[in-house]
């Protein structure tokens, strides 16, 4: 199983164990809406396809922020 460090819903990274090895998986395994941009390693990834590997830096971001 894959360690990934994810930033999603936080403001920093963290390690997390995932059986994802897709972007799209990814999305599904942790609750990410598909009209949120995910990021691996510094270039964002659209294709559901991408591969995560072991040791990938992840951030998901949500914009349905609201107020303030």
């Amino acid at each position: 199983m894959p360690t990934i460090k994810l930033m999603h819903n936080s403001a920093s990274f963290a390690d997390v164990e995932t059986s994802a090895t897709t972007v799209g998986a990814l999305r599904i395994e942790r609750d990410i809406p598909a009209g949120a941009p995910i990021n691996v390693n510094g270039q964002e990834k659209s294709d559901p396809n991408s591969p995560i590997v072991d040791g990938d830096m992840v951030a998901a971001v949500n914009n349905n922020k609201t107020g303030g």
